[in-house]
């Protein structure tokens, strides 16, 4: 029984600690946290506005013109689809609760819709290129997730492979391009909805889908909307890519911040059943070494 006692002291000693750890790590992550949500939601307007801007422009330009921007063909004329470029921005670390686990599975239901044979792969985040070699999946590119001072240069690099391989060379003053490899790409990032909920997206960047009902109000555009467009919509790729990168930032931090919260709250759980178990085991052993105690002064007596 002694033995026993000790062995639940030890488990106790060692739960303890372990809580030690995920508290520390429920601090920090929250204190990241709480930087990644305001930076993420700072910029959310001006990314949802670009995009909208521009699918105003195309309502306005010869957007049939421009490679960036999706052609609107006839509904009986099939789409020609060659290879897909898709982007996975995953975290480096686990300790996110199922973030991974959830979004690996978001990114395979795409590859599976659109043929996996099709895609090229880019990764951000160690998770995504692990889970992307698993899958024999070809990377043409892997990048670290960052976890904070992330800037626009980040998503630089990702933007320029994205339309360098989407359009080939474009010539704006001519309208013409020279057909590139990708007939479209997407990312795959984690949606922050708030610190409790975050959920796995996939975003179509390329091309630039114009929506059918934008705002109707009028602009006046110089030197005029075609070349505004040419400006500007390079500009929004990569501020796009930029904000999912944002938001798998600050809803890695969340779903950390609540795992450790979690494993905290459990580890108090258990403490508890292992102490109330240490006290019966304690009460037992006394109770037995008492009735010991009795039947040998009983048989002195006797």
């Amino acid at each position: 029984m002694a033995s026993s006692s000790r062995d639940i002291k030890r488990r106790i000693k060692s739960v303890k600690n372990i809580a030690q750890i995920t508290k520390a790590m429920e601090l920090v992550a929250a204190t990241k946290m709480r930087k990644a949500q305001a930076q993420t939601l700072s910029s959310r307007p001006y990314a949802q506005l670009s995009s909208a801007l521009v699918q105003n422009l195309a309502k306005r330009s010869d957007y049939l013109k421009h490679p960036l921007i999706a052609r609107i063909l006839p509904e009986d004329q099939p789409v020609p689809v060659q290879k897909i470029l898709a982007v996975i921005i995953t975290p480096d670390r686990g300790l996110a609760g199922a973030l991974n686990t959830n979004l690996i599975n978001k990114a395979y239901e795409l590859l599976k819709s659109e043929g996996i044979e099709r895609f090229d792969v880019i990764t951000v985040g160690k998770k995504g290129a692990n889970a992307a070699r698993r899958l024999n999946l070809n990377i043409i590119a892997a990048f670290d997730s960052r976890d904070k001072n992330i800037s626009i240069q980040d998503a630089k690099p990702i933007a320029e492979i994205a339309i360098e391989g989407f359009v080939g060379n474009f010539s704006a003053k001519g309208g013409s391009a020279s057909g590139g490899k990708y007939e479209k790409v997407f990312v795959v990032y984690t949606d922050f909805v708030s610190t409790l909920t975050q959920k796995p997206n996939i975003l179509q960047i390329l091309p630039l889908v114009p929506e059918k009902e934008t705002d109707n109000t009028e602009y006046l555009f110089e030197p005029g909307p075609d070349e505004v467009l040419d400006a500007l919509v390079g500009k929004v790729v990569e501020f796009a890519i930029f904000q999912t990168m944002l938001e798998a930032v600050a809803s890695e931090h969340s779903a950390r911040m609540v795992a450790m919260r979690n494993a905290n709250e459990a580890a108090a759980d258990l403490i508890d059943d292992l102490s109330l178990t240490y006290n019966q085991a304690r009460q037992a052993s006394i109770t037995k070494e008492l009735s010991e105690i009795s039947a040998a002064k009983l048989a002195m007596e006797g």
